[in-house]
């Protein structure tokens, strides 16, 4: 294997483990993003059946 090879080969690699990392933190951020707005929508709904405080 040659250098120029070698170097297409590492970058490739490189690309991929970026692409992969970055997916999987949008990911994680949307998934994040989805249970807070789930949890307030459970308060708010809780808040609605307490009685109103005077």
């Amino acid at each position: 294997m040659d250098v120029s090879t070698a170097k297409i080969l590492v970058s490739t690699l490189l690309v991929f483990a970026i692409l992969f990392f970055s997916l999987f933190s949008f990911r994680m951020i949307v998934s994040e993003i989805g249970r807070d707005l789930k949890r307030v929508r459970g308060q708010r709904a809780a808040a609605g059946r307490r009685p109103p405080e005077a």
